[in-house]
């Protein structure tokens, strides 16, 4: 029992202050809900401490449902580390839409929680769990401007794309059930490892598993819905989804494909392979079409994805490589860079006088140039130019990617990545090059200063900044993280 609780006491903060925000909200008048974010920043720091002072531990628990190790701790204080960030962008933004409700905030937490339970689960059924308490309040979020018809399309999508996910991904694991009579991640790596196995239904369930897990992620081909969403989602929330989804997916798509699918790489490998090339392709590409910048960096993260998917192949070919401490590395990055993209178009946002239009971006270098500074931080950083996070973090998944013998693979990677700076420099050729529209150009500066907001991108840039230039902690932790997962 003291195990258990020692487990969850960071989600049971989360939830806690999630319910205390929705009791509390209805009391509370709107020109004095001001605060509510840092009231839910408070819960995540002390939950964040919480999960720091137990990184010592290791143990399973919940009979063995979900796990606390290293690696759990890892995934847990980057999320809770999102959900701070995707707290500070928010507040003037949702005062300014009148939506400044204490329901969004409590939303986030509950999403984090299930993208933590995600992260620790070592069995099916407390997965699933994970998956759905984040997927339901995803959709939710993505909504939450309900008199923006856009917002209520991009939530309409979002719940029914996602709902098929989910309902591939239940079937696959139903048959590893099946197959194994256990939905512990142990036991049925162990029985498909012993056999013996129906060769057919084995390549059904991974193939049901990998189009389940394609969709959460965004990756090819089901990636249709990615832009719609984050076009039409409140900028905060893009924000948050671009990022949030995609870590808790990974957590369990590294457990899936070592600790239950690790002796089967022969038969997932080359599927992943060609999931990952046409994901890069198309996000590469579709991006250089983009004018609206949400939807770039929507089809940006697709591509991102297929980065990410090609360490998981080096993982699979190549069990001993590195390819499992290059997505946590890659991931702390990414979350980094891609959410203070999107806090710049929240601050644009917020001026009144921007969309999200690449047009927009004419001559922003001299109407807002501390704005256009940061911006240009996290474009050279997607695009992976030194000395940024971003170029580590491709460079060392590369890295592992020829280490696993897949040099071939890496070249590809490197071409599709080269091809993204194209989109990503564009943005500070507009910025920087190009001269505005003169009825723009006659505007003046204005709008309050939020320092939350001021204050999140202070804090994106300096994670970009310090991580290009001193990666040593990020990467000792994403090393130690992985070296001994519970249930491998």
């Amino acid at each position: 029992m003291q195990h258990d609780v020692v487990a969850i006491v960071p989600e049971l903060m989360l939830v806690a202050t999630a319910l205390l925000m929705m009791l509390i909200d209805p009391w509370v008048p709107q020109k004095e809900r001001r605060g509510f974010s840092w009231l839910g920043i408070l819960a995540c720091a002390t939950a964040a401490v919480s999960t720091w002072l137990s990184r010592g531990e290791q143990f399973t628990t919940f009979s063995h449902g979900i796990a606390l190790d290293k690696f759990t701790v890892f995934f847990k204080l980057l999320l809770l580390a999102v959900a701070v960030l995707a707290m500070l962008l928010s507040e003037q933004h949702l005062e300014l839409k009148d939506r400044l409700l204490g329901d969004y905030y409590a939303l986030i937490l509950l999403a984090t929680v299930g993208l933590m339970v995600m992260a620790e689960s070592i069995d099916l059924v407390t997965f699933f769990v994970g998956l759905e308490l984040m997927s339901l309040a995803s959709y939710v979020l993505a909504g939450f401007f309900r008199r923006n018809s856009r917002s209520i399309e991009a939530s309409l999508k979002y719940f029914l794309t996602g709902s098929f996910a989910s309902g591939i991904v239940l079937f696959g694991m139903a048959l590893l059930y099946g197959i194994s009579g256990s939905t512990n991640y142990e036991e049925i790596g162990t029985a498909i490892r012993i056999g013996p196995v129906d060769g057919h239904v084995m390549v059904i369930a991974i193939v049901l598993l990998i189009g389940g897990f394609a969709f959460k992620v965004a990756a090819a081909p089901f990636h249709s819905w990615a832009p719609d969403v984050y076009q039409g989602a409140p900028t905060p929330v893009a924000a948050f989804l671009s990022v949030g989804p995609k870590i808790g997916a990974f957590a369990v798509i590294i457990k899936f494909f070592t600790i239950i699918l690790g002796s089967e790489h022969t038969r997932w490998t080359p599927l992943l392979i060609a999931v990952a090339i046409a994901t890069m392709l198309i996000g590469a590409t579709m991006a250089l079409l983009q004018r609206d910048l949400k939807r770039m960096l929507a089809f940006s993260s697709i591509a991102h994805v297929g980065y990410l998917l090609l360490a998981v192949v080096a993982l699979g070919e190549n069990v001993n490589s590195f390819g499992d401490s290059s997505i946590l590395f890659y991931l702390a990055a990414y979350a980094a860079m891609n959410m203070g993209a999107f806090g710049v178009l929240v601050f644009l946002a917020n001026s009144g006088k921007f969309g999200d239009s690449l047009d927009e971006m004419a001559g922003l270098g001299r109407r807002y140039p501390g704005a256009a500074g940061v911006m240009t931080v996290f474009m050279f950083s997607l695009a992976g130019i030194p000395p940024t996070a971003g170029f580590l973090a491709k460079f060392y998944l590369f890295a592992a990617v020829v280490d696993a013998g897949l040099a071939w693979l890496a070249v590809v990677g490197v071409l599709f990545s080269v091809v993204s700076a194209f989109y990503y420099l564009r943005v500070i050729v507009y910025m920087y090059m190009r001269e505005p529209e003169a009825e723009a150009a006659a505007m003046e500066p204005t709008g309050k200063r939020s320092w939350d907001l001021t204050i999140g991108l202070g804090l994106a840039t300096a994670v970009v900044v310090v991580m290009g230039i001193l990666p040593g902690p990020v990467l000792n932790a994403a090393q130690d993280a992985v070296a001994k997962i519970l249930g491998s």
